[in-house]
């Protein structure tokens, strides 16, 4: 079941409000347009350095599949086989763990520079697919000044509340709350880890999981925005879009800036009221 979500906005400038209110569409952001370059992007593999990590693959392989005997093994047909002729050797002793490190030191089943340059690759590719998403960026802090200053055109622009329509099984349900770090995350906290699901997890679970912690993951100088996104990917051999609508009804307010000029405030208005006319306006104060 999706949680209650807190009120959420999405702050514009002048332009932006005419075009989301006169068209009756939000712009999904592609990642490479995003103030932050870094975002929507992975920064390795493995959160040490790849050649430590890899240093301690080989090493750690006969643990985690101890811990692992009953598992079914992935991957090609050979390395497969190899798996699990050293689950049933465990299983029928677990004394000979010893051995079976010293044999997959002679005969490591991974190549170290072999998975260096396939992690280097694979990093590339990720952030590459990432191009792919478009994302929909909201905040509940909408008395926030920096807010205002940043994304609304320094108080000249609008906030609008959007509220899905449930009854519509509407996709702006489906906002999630970002988590906040200190750096860029990396696809895998261990080395141990990395084995687990290379060896025997579940394809689509681990990318499924890999693109949630990219997706939902920002540094700590971004904090304050309190950020919510939706992520949207495009499906395959869909036209690049960065517009999806919305129902009229999924706009319920709308909060003009304080510094907005009178020029601009009654044609917002009047946009305002004809997308959705029980929108609830609002006219911030400069006090």
């Amino acid at each position: 079941m999706i949680g209650k979500l807190p009120p959420l906005y999405k702050f514009l400038d002048r332009n932006g409000a005419r075009l989301t209110l006169g068209n009756g569409t939000f712009r999904h952001a592609r990642p490479s347009s995003f103030n932050d370059l870094e975002d929507l992007t992975v920064r390795s593999v493995f959160s040490e350095e790849t050649e430590v990590a890899l240093e301690v693959l080989t090493s750690a392989m006969p643990d985690v599949i101890a811990q692992n005997l009953e598992a079914e093994p992935n991957g090609d047909p050979k390395r497969r086989l190899i798996i699990k002729m050293i689950q049933q050797a465990i299983k029928a002793n677990p004394e000979v763990l010893d051995v079976i490190r010293d044999e997959l030191q002679k005969a490591p089943v991974y190549d170290v520079e072999a998975m260096r340059l396939k992690s280097e690759s694979f990093v590339a590719e990720i952030n590459d697919f990432m191009q792919g998403y478009r994302i929909l960026c909201v905040t509940p802090a909408l008395n926030s000044a920096r807010m205002w200053e940043e994304y609304a055109e320094n108080g000249q622009g609008v906030a609008l509340r959007i509220e899905g329509n449930l009854e519509k099984d509407s996709k702006f349900q489906l906002f999630r709350p970002v988590t906040y770090a200190d750096q860029r995350p990396a696809l895998y906290e261990n080395t141990e880890q990395f084995i687990e699901d290379a060896v025997f997890g579940d394809r689509e679970k681990v990318h499924a999981a890999i693109l949630e912690k990219i997706i939902y993951t920002k540094t700590r100088e971004w904090e304050h925005e309190q950020e919510y996104r939706l992520s949207v990917p495009l499906r395959a051999g869909e036209e690049p879009w960065e517009t999806l609508p919305y129902h009229s009804e999924e706009v319920t307010e709308l909060h003009i800036g304080p510094r907005m000029p009178d020029a601009d405030r009654e044609e917002i208005l009047q946009l305002g009221e004809r997308r959705n006319p029980n929108i609830k306006v609002f006219h911030l104060s400069a006090d």
